[in-house]
């Protein structure tokens, strides 16, 4: 899992390396347009960084715990698979059975985002068998359980307005306003959020 850690450090970086430019167009060129959606596209990357996060964990964990290398899970071991992936399992060879598992599985959350508080509980309900995760998760970023899954929960929402809704306000027709500091603050914790979660399930 160390490796899916670092690959999230990258992306939270690369996420990051958006600030700076924003603030040298912002300093250095003097135009009517304005550069805001840079700010924008680095919360859109940060919560992809921690979706991507989610579902590597997930991945890695069920893999692991396919091979015995991990306790189960009552979430994990009420997963359904096809028959199809089932005849596959029983004569693997080569690719040995952790791949053809790790495959299916990952056929099986493409299509689920790990994003909101709900969904990122469930997600790793296939892993970690703790009844009460965003508690735990809240007391390692030393925080409290709601503001925790509150804040994710805003993030997320001004992702999606972002990315379904051009960050417009329908009211006014005109982009919703963001700042520097929103946006930092948001990649944040995220970021933070992602290291709690990855700690607690090791």
């Amino acid at each position: 899992m160390h490796n899916a850690l670092n690959l999230f450090r990258k992306n939270i970086e690369e996420a990051e390396s958006l600030t700076p430019v924003y603030e040298y167009l912002e300093g250095s060129i003097s135009t009517p347009l304005s550069f805001d959606d840079l700010l924008r596209a680095q919360i859109v990357y940060s919560v992809s960084a921690f979706d991507k996060f989610m579902h590597d964990l997930i991945r890695i964990g069920m893999v692991e715990i396919f091979m015995g290398n991990r306790p189960t899970t009552p979430q994990y071991l009420a997963e359904a698979i096809t028959i199809s992936t089932y005849s596959e399992l029983i004569s693997a060879t080569f690719p040995p059975k952790e791949f053809v598992f790790e495959q299916a599985i990952i056929r099986k959350l493409k299509t689920v985002s790990y994003q909101t508080p709900d969904n990122v509980a469930k997600g790793l309900s296939y892993i970690w068998n703790e009844p009460q995760k965003w508690q735990k998760i809240a007391s390692n970023m030393a925080m409290d359980t709601e503001t925790v899954k509150t804040e994710l929960k805003l993030i997320v929402d001004q992702r999606n307005r972002i990315v379904h809704e051009a960050d417009i306000n329908p009211l006014t027709n005109q982009k919703y306003s963001i700042t520097k500091s929103d946006c930092q603050s948001a990649t944040n914790f995220l970021k933070k959020a992602g290291e709690a979660i990855y700690v607690l399930i090791l």
